[in-house]
Protein backbone atom coordinates (compact mmCIF):
# COMPACT_ATOMS: atom_id res chain seq x y z
CA UNK A 1 0.00 0.00 0.00
CA UNK A 2 1.33 3.44 -0.92
CA UNK A 3 0.76 6.24 1.55
CA UNK A 4 2.13 9.75 0.92
CA UNK A 5 4.78 8.34 -1.39
CA UNK A 6 5.94 5.77 1.20
CA UNK A 7 5.33 2.06 0.70
CA UNK A 8 3.70 0.70 3.86
CA UNK A 9 3.46 -3.08 4.19
CA UNK A 10 0.03 -4.38 5.21
CA UNK A 11 0.27 -7.00 7.96
CA UNK A 12 -1.43 -10.34 7.44
CA UNK A 13 -3.62 -10.31 10.57
CA UNK A 14 -4.99 -13.87 10.34
CA UNK A 15 -1.41 -15.20 10.09
CA UNK A 16 -0.32 -13.09 13.06
CA UNK A 17 -3.24 -14.35 15.17
CA UNK A 18 -2.57 -17.95 14.06
CA UNK A 19 1.01 -17.64 15.33
CA UNK A 20 -0.24 -16.04 18.57
CA UNK A 21 -2.71 -18.95 18.93
CA UNK A 22 0.12 -21.49 18.53
CA UNK A 23 2.14 -19.66 21.19
CA UNK A 24 -0.89 -19.48 23.50
CA UNK A 25 -1.70 -23.16 23.03
CA UNK A 26 1.91 -24.14 23.58
CA UNK A 27 2.53 -22.17 26.75
CA UNK A 28 -0.93 -22.37 28.34
CA UNK A 29 -1.02 -25.68 30.21
CA UNK A 30 -3.87 -28.09 29.50
CA UNK A 31 -6.46 -28.05 26.77
CA UNK A 32 -8.21 -24.85 25.80
CA UNK A 33 -11.97 -24.42 25.64
CA UNK A 34 -12.17 -23.72 21.91
CA UNK A 35 -15.95 -23.69 21.73
CA UNK A 36 -15.99 -21.18 24.59
CA UNK A 37 -13.49 -18.99 22.72
CA UNK A 38 -15.65 -19.13 19.60
CA UNK A 39 -18.80 -18.22 21.55
CA UNK A 40 -17.02 -15.30 23.24
CA UNK A 41 -15.69 -14.00 19.93
CA UNK A 42 -19.18 -14.11 18.37
CA UNK A 43 -20.53 -12.25 21.40
CA UNK A 44 -17.79 -9.63 21.26
CA UNK A 45 -18.34 -9.10 17.52
CA UNK A 46 -22.10 -8.76 18.05
CA UNK A 47 -21.62 -6.30 20.92
CA UNK A 48 -19.08 -4.15 19.05
CA UNK A 49 -21.31 -4.12 15.99
CA UNK A 50 -24.30 -3.08 18.07
CA UNK A 51 -22.38 -0.27 19.79
CA UNK A 52 -20.92 1.15 16.58
CA UNK A 53 -24.17 0.62 14.71
CA UNK A 54 -26.09 2.59 17.34
CA UNK A 55 -23.51 5.38 17.17
CA UNK A 56 -23.95 5.56 13.40
CA UNK A 57 -27.74 5.32 13.76
CA UNK A 58 -27.77 8.53 15.78
CA UNK A 59 -26.54 10.37 12.70
CA UNK A 60 -28.84 8.75 10.12
CA UNK A 61 -32.58 9.34 9.80
CA UNK A 62 -35.33 6.73 9.82
CA UNK A 63 -34.97 3.34 8.19
CA UNK A 64 -31.33 3.96 7.27
CA UNK A 65 -30.42 3.82 10.94
CA UNK A 66 -31.85 0.29 11.31
CA UNK A 67 -30.00 -0.77 8.17
CA UNK A 68 -26.75 0.66 9.59
CA UNK A 69 -27.17 -1.22 12.86
CA UNK A 70 -27.86 -4.52 11.11
CA UNK A 71 -24.93 -4.22 8.72
CA UNK A 72 -22.63 -3.09 11.48
CA UNK A 73 -23.48 -6.11 13.64
CA UNK A 74 -22.87 -8.47 10.72
CA UNK A 75 -19.62 -6.75 9.69
CA UNK A 76 -18.10 -6.71 13.17
CA UNK A 77 -19.07 -10.31 13.84
CA UNK A 78 -17.36 -11.39 10.61
CA UNK A 79 -14.33 -9.22 11.42
CA UNK A 80 -13.91 -10.73 14.87
CA UNK A 81 -14.39 -14.26 13.53
CA UNK A 82 -11.76 -13.59 10.85
CA UNK A 83 -9.31 -12.99 13.68
CA UNK A 84 -10.65 -15.57 16.17
CA UNK A 85 -10.81 -18.64 13.92
CA UNK A 86 -7.09 -18.61 13.00
CA UNK A 87 -6.30 -18.05 16.70
CA UNK A 88 -8.42 -21.07 17.69
CA UNK A 89 -6.82 -23.22 14.98
CA UNK A 90 -3.42 -22.05 16.27
CA UNK A 91 -4.30 -23.17 19.80
CA UNK A 92 -5.09 -26.61 18.35
CA UNK A 93 -1.60 -26.81 16.84
CA UNK A 94 -0.06 -25.41 20.02
CA UNK A 95 -1.78 -28.10 22.12
CA UNK A 96 -0.56 -30.76 19.70
CA UNK A 97 3.03 -29.52 19.99
CA UNK A 98 2.64 -29.35 23.79
CA UNK A 99 1.54 -33.01 23.87
CA UNK A 100 4.39 -34.09 21.59
CA UNK A 101 7.01 -32.27 23.68
CA UNK A 102 5.63 -33.19 27.10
Amino acid sequence: MRMWGIVVPIPNLPLIFFILGVIYGLFHPGREDRLGMLKKSIGIGFLLGLIFGLLIAMLLPGVLSLFAVGLSVIAFTILVLTIAIPFIIGTLLGDLIERLIG
